[in-house]
């Protein structure tokens, strides 16, 4: 697989994985590359820099840990927004077979539009109704639904077996994607 940074006519900067150079060329010169934010079919690959490490820094990064997120940096606070894919031919006949118009590209572009600004107003509500307790978020659960310290609402950060263990106590979280805010 290759990533290749790719830029719309409207200036609008994403990512592309590609099975090579040739699936690449082959999409672009099919017309099927498509903007994720505009549906622009102008796209093109923007200037890249390689990413590779000097025989210095290759020495001194361990393998295991490049690829790892620190435990803090959990599923419950890495932001998870991305655009969406554009329907695939199995869903278009899915579409086509059930009875329900297929969904265009512009209403999967408004949808996840609409998607992102409704998480963005949940965060800002989070934000100024509830505690944020940092990495401190599965004792201080604990603490609240063992009747420890008063109700409410609180928000942080907690590693995947912390949120195991809360819920195998019967303590309800949920894992919100935590997108930026609007610029």
């Amino acid at each position: 697989m290759i990533k290749y940074q790719l830029v719309c006519d409207q200036n609008h900067k994403f990512e592309g994985w590609f099975h090579g150079s040739a699936a690449y060329d082959e999409q672009a010169a099919n017309g099927l590359l498509r903007c994720p934010l505009c549906d622009s079919d102008q796209v093109k690959r923007a200037l890249m820099t390689p990413n590779l490490a000097s025989p210095k820094r290759r020495k001194s990064i361990a393998p295991s840990a490049a690829n790892q997120l620190p435990a803090a940096e959990s599923a419950a606070s890495v932001p998870e927004a991305s655009a969406p894919f554009p329907p695939s031919r199995a869903a278009a006949s899915h579409a086509a077979t059930s009875g329900q118009a297929p969904v265009t590209r512009a209403e999967q572009v408004q949808a996840f539009g609409a998607a992102l600004a409704e998480l963005r107003q949940l965060r800002q509500k989070i934000i100024k109704e509830c505690r944020d307790v940092g990495d401190n978020f599965a004792q201080e659960a604990r603490k609240i639904h063992y009747g420890q310290a008063e109700a409410e609402g609180i928000y942080g950060q907690a590693t995947t077996e912390e949120r195991e263990l809360l819920k195998d106590e019967g303590i309800e979280i949920f894992d919100m994607p935590w997108v930026p805010p609007d610029h």
